[in-house]
């Protein structure tokens, strides 16, 4: 596979996997994944004795994911524990983006920028070029949300935690994930108004019938991009963030059908169409286009 000739834009970045950071085979696995974006983890997933190993993996993986069109990122450690050696360790494999865990507060966020700025300038990446995604893991990063995505340009998308969430907000897990339901709701709330794409949990339950009723909530919600923990779960989070072209069809039928009800709105025996059918209709039109025009410029 050719790499794309631009990164693939935020707005369609469905899937984000995460994989070890020391993990070769699961980095091939990831490769071999179709996900849009892979994000190889220094925090939870590598363990401190493991992770100057790890970081000089990664470097090959960003390297392969930019070969393979995949959108390359990493998970490093906050900067006052082992950030700073993560970022000295990977970047120079020009990751796309860094994720920051456990943001909370400005300062975490302007100090990465800062961090950043200096790496780049010295390995001569493009100042600001490096996207950087907060990680929301407590009830302190979602209602200091607001503020965190006003840090700084690099900030284009952001990721809503599960596990430590769960944790810190002292909810009981179940595959239902009702517990999370205002979570999700506010934090996508608090991204759509600042223009930044937000990152659904993962589904960190392995059963296919969890995930399909998690990407019911999702979708229902508004999320078009999702971290993924088990690779079988993309194909299966694709499927459901992209319109197939029957799905187009009867999306456009039903826009036609609507405009039609507006000039005749009493047809005898037709089914009436409501306003926030159509609207649904038009959101995936434009989605369609948006990800079909991405496909058609890897074509060209």
């Amino acid at each position: 596979m050719n790499a794309h000739p631009t990164p693939r834009p935020p707005g369609i970045r469905r899937t984000w996997l995460f994989v070890p950071g020391n993990h070769s085979g699961a980095h091939a696995v990831a490769l071999q994944s179709g996900a849009d974006a892979i994000v190889a983890d220094l925090e939870e997933m590598t363990s401190p004795q493991d992770r100057p190993q790890a970081r000089e993996r990664i470097v090959t993986l960003l390297r392969e994911a930019a070969r393979a069109g995949t959108f390359g990122s990493v998970r490093i450690n906050k900067l006052e524990h082992d950030g700073h050696a993560d970022l000295e360790g990977i970047m120079p494999g020009t990751p796309r983006a860094i994720f920051l865990p456990h943001a909370e507060s400005a300062a975490q966020l302007a100090a990465l920028d800062d961090a950043l700025a200096v790496i780049e300038r010295k390995l001569g990446i493009p100042e600001g070029s490096t996207e950087v995604v907060p990680v929301i893991e407590s009830a302190k990063g979602l209602v200091n949300l607001g503020a965190l995505l006003q840090v700084g340009a690099r900030i284009r998308c952001c990721m809503l935690a599960v596990e430590d969430l769960a944790a810190n907000l002292g909810a009981r897990r179940t595959p239902g994930g009702n517990e999370l339901l205002y979570a999700r709701s506010r934090f996508l709330i608090e991204c759509v108004a600042a223009g930044c794409v937000p990152i659904d949990l993962p589904c960190t339950y392995r059963s296919a019938q969890v995930l399909g009723q998690d990407l019911d909530v999702s979708t229902q919600l508004g999320f078009a991009s999702k971290s993924v923990v088990f690779p079988e779960h993309v194909p299966v989070i694709h499927r459901a963030l992209t319109p197939s072209v029957d799905d187009v069809k009867a999306a456009r039928a039903l826009v036609d059908a609507h405009a039609a009800q507006q000039a005749h709105p009493f047809p005898a025996g037709s089914t009436w169409i409501d306003y926030p059918e159509r609207n649904n209709a038009q959101r995936l039109i434009a989605r369609a286009a948006l990800l079909r025009a991405f496909n058609e410029s890897d074509n060209a």
